[in-house]
């Protein structure tokens, strides 16, 4: 067996200038060392072969082919698996970000604190695995001040899971009630608003406010963006908030050369439209669009007009414009003057009633050239009571052709 020594050896032994036989350096100096080395050091040497440095190539290969023993999880693992039914790998995945110094009855402190404020089994669960370190936290000096300060400001109990579950640090930081604070009023002093801005950019109250957020506040009133206008990114802008300074300028400057004028009520409804995409993926969506037929003029006038169409997934887009142009007889030019008929459920909305009206048309019950779009855009209570009933004496069997279609059970 070959032991290495380098740790026990002095400097000049350990920048090895030639491989040294152990032993015959020890019979050779066997009085001198005795005294000077200590014994577990001339018993290790004992154990050396006369090879001086290297072990035999098979040794190696033996050692490398033995599987280590495999590691007991960890108690905090095992109290996750078993205490909270959940599976292996996502219990030691979220023990790595739980403190070392946190024990299973510290967890149990904070799980039953969390219940004890309306947190449902769901929303604790969800939390571990996404905010693990929360299980880690002093629930007298972090998690119960911050939770009567939400309170405190108006918070409806109900409502405090949902904003941790988006943004844990509103229990864990000691900055988070002052931004709270600052959002809240931010919004009007709406706690509805307010909870609908935090629940859609995950994350929000963990953002520096000198560093994160004062410096987009200030790039979006120099392109004209009231603070009302800018809470309604927050609300409707899915994830606005979390985009890089230079991300959100790319995005303002490709709303205005759609033609969205600054100030407009229009360009902040572009921008929200837009946030929840990537810049890329938004420039594939104007590839699409031009693919599918549309011109420059009339990209930019459904871009105008309902900017949420970039939004919609490639699939979806290329089904409804299939349908729309193939089937109901739309033109693109038509499609670009309407474009929210992209924007409605085919299988839901607009088949459904592409069959009830066919059958008025067939029986000239309506003119054929009465407006597609018309039929689209009513309300549902609307649609059935003046379209379907009104109609159902003289054209037998229409309300359950629609009721069938709006199943799914008729086939184009």
């Amino acid at each position: 067996m070959q032991v290495k020594l380098g740790f026990l050896l002095p400097l000049c032994f350990t920048s090895k200038p030639k491989p040294i036989n152990m032993m015959l350096l020890l019979r050779k100096n066997s009085k001198n060392l005795s005294t000077s080395l200590p014994t577990s050091f001339i018993l290790l040497c004992s154990f050396s072969t006369s090879t001086p440095t290297f072990a035999s190539t098979s040794t190696s290969t033996s050692a490398s082919q033995t599987p280590l023993p495999e590691q007991p999880p960890n108690i905090i693992t095992q109290y996750l698996i078993n205490s909270h039914g959940f599976p292996p790998d996502r219990a030691a995945t979220a023990s790595k970000r739980i403190s070392l110094r946190a024990s299973p009855s510290q967890l149990e402190s904070v799980m039953h604190f969390l219940k004890h404020h309306s947190f449902t089994d769901a929303h604790i669960r969800t939390i571990i695995l996404r905010h693990p370190a929360i299980l880690s936290a002093d629930v007298a000096a972090s998690l119960s001040p911050n939770i009567a300060a939400l309170a405190s400001l108006g918070l409806a109990v109900p409502d405090i899971p949902k904003i941790v579950l988006a943004n844990a640090n509103a229990l864990l930081l000691p900055t988070a009630i002052p931004r709270v604070r600052f959002w809240l009023a931010f919004l009007d002093h709406d706690v509805q608003k307010l909870l609908l801005a935090l629940t859609r950019n995950l994350g929000l109250i963990g953002y520096d406010m000198d560093r994160g957020v004062a410096p987009k506040i200030a790039l979006l009133k120099e392109y004209g963006l009231s603070e009302t206008d800018i809470g309604l990114l927050l609300i409707r802008g899915q994830g606005f908030f979390r985009r890089s300074i230079s991300s959100i300028e790319v995005l303002m400057k490709r709303a205005l050369e759609f033609g969205f004028p600054r100030g407009s009520p229009m360009l902040v409804i572009s921008l929200s439209s837009f946030s929840g995409i990537g810049i890329e993926l938004l420039k594939a969506k104007m590839k699409l669009f031009r693919s599918l037929g549309w011109s420059e003029e009339e990209l930019t006038s459904a871009l105008k007009r309902h900017p949420f169409i970039v939004r919609l997934s490639e699939e979806n887009i290329r089904e409804k414009m299939e349908f729309l142009v193939g089937k109901a007889g739309c033109t693109l030019s038509y499609i670009a003057l309407r474009p929210q008929l992209l924007s409605y459920s085919l299988e839901r909305r607009v088949i459904p009633r592409y069959h009830v009206v066919s059958i008025l048309k067939s029986e000239g019950i309506v003119e054929r050239d009465r407006d597609f779009y018309k039929f689209m855009a009513v309300g549902e209570e609307e649609f059935v009571k003046r379209i379907v009933m009104r109609n159902v004496k003289g054209v037998p069997g229409l309300l359950e052709t629609y009721t069938a279609a709006c199943a799914g059970k008729i086939q184009l």
